[in-house]
């Protein structure tokens, strides 16, 4: 007889099932771009504390989903494509940043991290399963920022960009074939990043980080984010 041990499986928390319903809700248009979201009326119709509420919506701030502004209460991301474009001004000129601090500083092992990454994101890119990826591919990127060393860098690129990956999941449906040519162009530039990484190039790495946002900011209005009707 077999004497291999198993882990107990844990039930599916209330939590888990909130933040899953909620972002279902929100990927489907039931709770709308620019909608307020009002943890009470949420609470009552989910019957479950507006505690757990809370933290749902803390969880899918953390995935871009929804923003939470003190005193304003808590809303759907609406970016449209003036705002993407503002987005990524930045990105191209803080994400190379972060790609080049964080060759700099990475250890072996935590490059080979990265490099799981990559693989996770492939894998996901060629099972075309658009929502598993760029959840993939925002860890990635996640990776580099923290070990850029650089926590104002870091936070700076957390506010602004995880808005935008959940932007290309709430709309992926207008323009599926286009995300899917950019999926593809997302793993060959991580496979580059960490080609440059592993050859102790980090400058290279960064250019091609900076080289890669400046393509996607093109391709905002057409394979990303057509503007809605």
């Amino acid at each position: 007889m077999s004497t291999t041990l198993f882990q107990k499986v844990e039930p599916v928390s209330k939590k888990a099932r909130v933040v899953a319903l909620l972002k279902e809700a929100i990927l489907s248009g039931v709770i709308q771009s620019g909608e307020q979201i009002v943890e009470g009326k949420i609470a009552q119709q989910f019957g479950v504390g507006q505690g757990l509420i809370r933290e749902a919506l803390i969880e899918l701030e953390h995935h871009g989903f929804v923003i939470r502004t003190p005193f304003s209460g808590t809303q759907v991301p609406k970016l449209g494509l003036e705002d993407a474009q503002q987005i990524f001004d930045i990105r191209i000129c803080l994400e190379p940043l972060a790609v080049g601090l964080a060759g700099q500083k990475a250890t072996p092992k935590q490059l080979a991290e990265m490099q799981d990454l990559v693989v996770k994101a492939k894998e996901d890119a060629e099972s075309r399963n658009v929502d598993r990826f760029f959840e993939s591919h925002l860890a990635f990127r996640r990776k580099a920022w923290q070990l850029s060393g650089n926590k104002y860098l870091q936070q700076a690129l957390e506010r602004i960009v995880a808005p935008l990956f959940a932007l290309y999941l709430i709309r992926g449906s207008f323009n599926r074939e286009g995300l899917i040519q950019t999926v593809v162009e997302c793993v060959e530039h991580e496979e580059l990043i960490m080609k440059a990484l592993h050859a102790g190039k980090p400058q290279e790495a960064a250019y091609v980080a900076r080289n890669f946002l400046m393509r996607m900011k093109d391709n905002l209005g057409s394979k990303l984010l057509p503007t809605r009707e």
